[in-house]
């Protein structure tokens, strides 16, 4: 370093507290100090805040493995077994060039000595990456990992500078040829920067241990403030359809390039489209790699359901991570039932033979690779008691919870037949009668949701667990019952897809299996994915144990949230994963019990899932 570079830096270091906040000193950038790069110097690379999923995390539950799910804002990420769970995303960083990448994250719960944190230049093919981790002990490492051999940079440290009870902010910088980490904005290590073995960032949680993540960003460092992303330019737009109208009822193909226009590379941009409802995206190209100066073809196929009443359509696509010019959203317009040019387009048939006309998913068989599915009815039994007498002390919400659940699904959703029983016409024998007249009437392409909401009983002696019904007045097992007899019915009905929901004590036991859901992405293929298969699984208030009656607003604290859930979603099609994802969180915090989702042992479950069908106009 020149001497009168030097004299200058030491005096920058010296004036400390003196000077300006963004760390600029006559003219000499001190990466050192972390607000060294103001917005102005930082051109942002990836850019991940939680509010939605459109960079498709790997959001879900596989049951006592692991869980991932968006919640206000954040990310929970929650590992059930005794080795950490990791996510990440695949971001292109030009290596050669300054970068930072920061990740503010919060331990919600766990195992304190175990460790949780950033991982950077992870390759997506080896077990080979770089972390930077801290713990609920107050300890930090810095390390790289090939292959099963940690490499420490910074063996395990303990620190007073990290959060215990809220967010940690982890921020790794590159400048030249050098690395600067920063733990809550304050620098904790340099090192000779080592180049990437893959593209892969995210973050782990450890084993046994839930954490919060509020955002995760990468940007690229510039002392020019002047620097922008690379420039695009949206061309040769055109619709076409294979009868030559875009008109209700058909598949649409929209065809469009992107130009880039700059003199650098475009390594991440990201699509994101927003289409009118009932107007559904089939197939779609998200995320794009373009060299300077190069042109990207894209093509988007969409349905639109029968019926609608539309004169215009505009689909809106947003970009992230370059410049598109005039706007950051670009709009797709065209006339409904005007010409457009012909063109071969994946042909689109009628669902189902069992469906009416409004069958929101009716004329839905999209391209060669999906497979083809039939849709059947929707069928619903809903139980409630309160009226219990004898050794059962009578419930205040359960009658309520189940008239608000059959309230929802006959207004709201695609259900051809809802069922009830309430308080004395529950019996014993009306509840068996109900399970035979399905039986009798669902056929293999149906689908059945059953709400159960009243007394459960667990027998330790027998280890098994019960249904109570209203004629029940004592705890012999004789006029309960079993969910051994529950899960005969269920393997007896020719349903598709049975879902069933139980809010009662020691639900949980008919469980005796593990679930893995298949990343959720709001698009056909993913729906078509998980209902081609047929399930049997069931909802539970908790496990093996006792659930509270009393909650909110004259519901149970399970199914205020049910509920709740129910009656926010605008999506048109919802899964069952899905419910229990938006609402085991707000459970588990509101009360002591824990809901737990799974399929029903021995009843014929093959991985797939029940879809809810909100109704086009309820």
């Amino acid at each position: 370093m020149r001497l009168d570079r030097l004299v200058r830096l030491l005096g920058c270091f010296v004036a400390g507290s003196l000077i300006s906040s963004n760390a600029f000193c006559q003219g000499i950038t001190i990466p050192e100090i972390y607000n060294a790069y103001p917005a102005k110097n930082r051109v942002t690379l990836f850019d991940e805040e939680f509010t939605n999923n459109k960079n498709s995390w790997y959001l879900g539950i596989k049951e006592n493995v692991w869980f991932q799910n968006l919640q206000e804002g954040t990310l929970f990420f929650q590992s059930y077994e005794d080795v950490p769970k990791e996510d990440f995303k695949e971001v292109f960083i030009d290596q050669s060039k300054d970068f930072e990448i920061e990740l503010k994250i919060r331990l919600d719960k766990g195992i304190q000595n175990k460790f949780n944190g950033l991982q950077w230049g992870k390759s997506s093919i080896e077990n080979k990456q770089f972390d930077f981790f801290f713990n609920g002990q107050g300890q930090f490492t810095i390390d790289k990992f090939v292959n099963g051999t940690f490499t420490d940079f910074v063996p395990v440290k303990s620190t007073k500078l990290i959060n215990n009870y809220t967010y940690n902010t982890l921020t790794v910088r590159k400048v030249g040829a050098k690395y600067y980490f920063f733990l809550n904005q304050q620098l904790v290590h340099t090192m000779p920067f080592e180049p990437f073995f893959g593209n892969g960032i995210g973050f782990q949680v450890a084993e046994k241990s839930s954490v919060q993540i509020d955002y995760l960003k990468v940007w690229k460092l510039t002392s020019d403030s002047n620097v922008q992303l690379p420039s695009i330019e949206i061309k040769n737009e055109n619709f076409t359809s294979k009868s030559g109208t875009i008109a209700p009822g058909e598949s649409i193909k929209l065809n469009f390039s992107v130009l880039n226009k700059s003199m650098e590379d475009a390594n991440n941009i990201k699509l994101i489209y927003t289409l009118p409802a009932n107007v559904l995206l089939l197939e779609s190209q998200t995320n794009l790699q373009v060299k300077a100066g190069e042109q990207k073809d894209i093509e988007l196929l969409f349905y639109i359901n029968k019926g609608v009443e539309l004169t215009d359509l505009t689909l809106k696509m947003k970009v992230e991570g370059v410049q598109l010019d005039g706007d950051s959203v670009k709009s797709f317009t065209a006339s409904l039932n005007k010409p457009v040019q012909i063109a071969e387009v994946q042909n689109v048939e009628d669902y189902s033979l069992y469906r009416g006309s409004n069958d929101p998913l009716k004329g839905l068989k999209a391209s060669k690779a999906i497979q083809e599915v039939s849709v059947g009815r929707y069928f619903a039994l809903i139980i409630g008691i309160d009226s219990y007498t004898g050794d059962w002390k009578p419930l205040r919400n359960a009658v309520n919870d189940a008239k608000a659940v059959a309230e929802q699904l006959s207004n709201r959703y695609e259900f051809q037949s809802v069922r009830t029983l309430y308080n004395e016409q529950a019996t014993r024998s009306n509840i068996l009668k109900e399970y035979e007249w399905l039986m009798a009437n669902v056929r293999e392409n149906d689908n059945l949701l059953i709400f159960y909401s009243g007394h459960g009983d667990y027998n330790e002696t027998i280890q098994k667990g019960f249904w109570v019904p209203v004629d029940a007045t004592s705890s012999s097992i004789s006029g309960l019952i079993s969910n051994t007899d529950i899960q005969a019915f269920l393997s007896g009905i020719k349903s598709k897809h049975t879902f069933l929901i139980a809010d009662a004590c020691f639900s949980g036991d008919i469980f005796r299996g593990k679930t893995l859901t298949i990343p959720y992405e709001n698009s056909f293929k993913y729906y078509n994915q998980i209902y081609s298969k047929p399930s049997r699984t069931a909802l539970t208030s908790g496990g093996v144990e006792p659930v509270m009656d009393g909650g909110k607003d004259g519901h149970s604290v399970f199914t205020y949230y049910l509920l709740k859930s129910l009656t926010t979603n605008q999506n048109q099609f919802f899964d069952a994963s899905q419910l229990y994802n938006d609402l085991k969180i707000a459970v588990v915090n509101n009360s002591n019990q824990t809901p737990m989702f799974s399929p029903i042992v021995n009843t014929g479950d093959e991985g797939g899932q029940f879809i809810f069908i909100r109704k086009q106009n309820p």
